[in-house]
């Protein structure tokens, strides 16, 4: 069996990095020696308490590793020595939501809690990890691992971006510009239309123009309505992309819209609330109001595909690389509003 140290969330901002061992390999399950995780939105509700899910919990899913041992059975033609990003949300590839290529929705995740002994959670925070033969995406050359695991948020921005039906010379509003909205001002570009930004912080403006937005507002200072108007001959945009700012910004950005805009919402809102909306606007402009969840096998092959070539480029958004197993120094760097991603290297 495999030794590995892995990180327990106990409570909030209360961390345990434990010595436990791995069961043997499946026929179809990869062993993996991480080398990078970075430290997504999702655990850090965990460590600052506002996660609605139990504890404890064995966190980190944004990772990339190589490649130790395959089981027998293993459907993938990665060998020991290669690396790999990894897709460690399950899809089960049978219920209906997968066999619509909805594995987003996939209603076999368990979230993790397949192995025994060990509590639940996708467990990338780990010197070692066992993973389904599916989840594993090998990379011919890995220049940076840590760059390659932001394969899952890339993958997750590019179902986002592919949601409205956008053409060339659209002009679309990215509200809240931390990695993800970086992400999304990144990926935009790739569809050929113009991003203005909504965001409070005047140096997350100016990183989001050195990405390649046009312009950039304080939403808590300037007419949103205004200055959209400015930029868009009095239309609106197609789409507006919430990715921050809870209920208030979504009801900001629906006016913005032009007829027939989307307004898609990429980020979850916490704390919860209701939104107030005229659904008259809804009716007589034509709009939509859509959602972005998760990643899908399909969007994570096109991520890495998209690292491995060099057509995004994800290393400006790792803002302080960490030595596991320093953990406690991570998560604390991780919630300063000063950082992108924080990764955890082995």
């Amino acid at each position: 069996m495999t030794k590995t140290r892995t990180t327990i969330f106990t409570g909030p901002k209360q961390l345990e990095v434990k010595e436990v061992e791995l069961p043997p390999l499946g026929e179809r399950q990869v062993l993996v020696k991480i080398k990078a995780c970075a430290i997504c939105t999702w655990e850090q509700r965990f460590y600052k308490g506002s996660a609605s899910e139990d504890y404890p919990f064995r966190g980190g899913h944004e990772t990339s590793g190589e490649v130790v041992a395959l089981g027998s059975g293993a459907k993938t033609d990665a060998k020991p020595g290669d690396g790999a990003a990894l897709a460690i949300m399950n899809r089960c590839g049978s219920c209906d939501n997968c066999r619509r290529g909805m594995d987003n929705f996939c209603e076999n995740d368990d979230g993790g809690k397949g192995i025994a002994g060990l509590p639940w959670g996708p467990g990338g925070l780990s010197d070692y990890i066992i993973v389904e033969d599916y989840q594993l995406y090998k990379v011919n050359a890995v220049h940076d691992y840590a760059a390659l695991a932001l394969a899952e948020p890339v993958a997750c921005v590019l179902r986002s971006v592919h949601t409205p039906e956008l053409e060339e010379g659209d002009t679309v509003l990215v509200q809240g510009v931390g990695m993800m909205g970086l992400l999304h001002v990144q990926l935009l570009q790739h569809r050929g239309v113009r991003v203005l930004v909504s965001e409070p912080d005047a140096a997350r403006r100016k990183k989001a123009l050195e990405e390649g937005a046009i312009a950039g507002y304080n939403p808590m200072e300037a007419d949103g309505k205004q200055f959209v108007k400015d930029h868009t001959g009095g239309r609106g945009v197609k789409a507006v992309f919430f990715t921050a700012g809870g209920v208030p910004a979504v009801e900001a950005g629906i006016p913005l819209l032009a007829k027939r805009g989307w307004m898609c919402l990429y980020g979850s809102i916490h704390p919860k609330g209701m939104m107030a909306i005229d659904p008259n606007i809804i009716h007589y402009e034509e709009l939509v109001i859509t959602g972005s969840f998760s990643h899908t096998k399909a969007s994570f092959r096109q991520a890495v595909a998209l690292l491995a070539q060099g057509q995004v480029n994800t290393a400006p958004f790792i803002s302080e690389r960490v030595a596991f197993p320093n953990v406690d120094y991570a998560f604390e760097r991780a919630i300063s509003p000063d950082t992108y991603r924080v990764v955890m290297e082995f």
